[in-house]
């Protein structure tokens, strides 16, 4: 079995570069660019990780979590969901998992398939 390792390598790159060009990627790329630049929106994730956060090191310390901390993370969560620049981006990662899912679905399947055996050369009739 010879060794393609350069040849797969270089499938990975122009299969990399196919995505980036890709609307999905694109969409998901400003998106992204978007909600960095909306200082609401980031704020808003910021302190929804920290809250997240907190809570699951007190979940696996073994502590108690106050019902004003599941009630703050559930007001943290409704203001992450109401945001529309991160509810985009929801939509946008959302759109480039699901491509990102097919692709991979493609490839496994390729993988899958049985090889077709090698055809042993055909005897050649010569000419009469």
């Amino acid at each position: 079995m010879a060794d393609n390792l350069e040849e797969i390598m270089a499938m990975a790159a122009a299969l990399g570069q196919a995505i980036r060009r890709h609307p999905r990627y694109e969409l998901l790329r400003a998106s992204d660019g978007r909600v960095r630049a909306d200082k609401a929106a980031t704020e808003a994730l910021d302190a929804y990780n920290r809250a997240v956060a907190a809570i699951g090191r007190k979940e696996r310390a073994g502590q108690p979590v106050g019902v004003e901390e599941k009630r703050n993370l559930e007001r943290l969560h409704q203001t992450v969901a109401a945001n529309e620049t991160i509810k985009a981006f929801m939509r946008a990662h959302a759109d480039f998992a699901e491509l990102m899912r097919r692709m991979n679905d493609t490839i496994h399947n390729a993988m899958s398939e049985p090889e077709e055996p090698a055809q042993a050369p055909q005897p050649q009739t010569p000419p009469a």
